[in-house]
């Protein structure tokens, strides 16, 4: 609904500069609301412990300090597992995931946007419908398979769920039809380049 009216909005002025002042003063508006509960939570870090439980709670920190973060090191460097062991642990669960789904889900991609094969249109529209799917839903699934292959208790178990995530299909396949023309594989084909080079480059 927001998007629609900020459509209609700034069709109707973005011929003159008020129009434009107008229009930009509305998406910062918008902007500025949407960034509260960012900045309510980095605020609530620096709270002491009885102003985080007032009510109504406030925005900002009348008597700022560090000491949560002091407590959080203690509580960390006293636990079995510190800190610096979850963090190291979601950087590279993140980052090998992120890269392993860009090079499946362009490989696949690829050949779903480039090429007519049998049953090319169907396996897509599964692509699409598994978008309706959230991951709470596939939660117990994933469980299940990671255990029959022995995974649990492993990077591996978040690692290879995230390689196939349909929505980095999807949009790939969408940006490679619309934004890559055929014309241009045509003619690295008719150069002589294999099919690995004209996907890499």
């Amino acid at each position: 609904m927001t998007v629609k009216m900020a459509t209609r909005f700034s069709k109707r002025f973005s011929h003159n500069f008020f129009g434009n002042l107008c229009f930009f003063i509305f998406l910062l508006v918008i902007a500025l609301f949407m960034v509260i509960p960012l900045i309510f939570t980095v605020s609530n870090a620096f709270k002491p412990l009885d102003e985080l439980f007032l009510f109504p709670p406030t925005l900002f920190p009348k008597n700022p300090t560090f000491s949560n973060f002091r407590g959080l090191s203690l509580i960390t460097m006293e636990s079995v597992v510190p800190f610096t062991r979850y963090f190291a642990n979601s950087v590279f669960v993140t980052i090998v995931g992120t890269v392993g789904n860009i090079v499946i889900s362009s490989l696949a991609a690829y050949r779903l946007a480039k090429f007519r094969f049998p049953l090319g249109n169907f396996l897509f529209n599964l692509v699409v419908f598994s978008l309706l799917f959230s991951g709470a839903v596939t939660g117990i699934p994933s469980y299940l398979i990671m255990s029959k292959l022995g995974l649990l208790d492993s990077h591996l178990s978040i690692i290879l769920p995230a390689f196939s995530s349909s929505l980095g299909l999807f949009l790939m396949k969408q940006f490679m039809e619309q934004m890559i023309p055929d014309a241009l594989i045509e003619a690295a084909q008719i150069d002589g380049a294999s099919e690995w080079r004209i996907y890499w480059s």
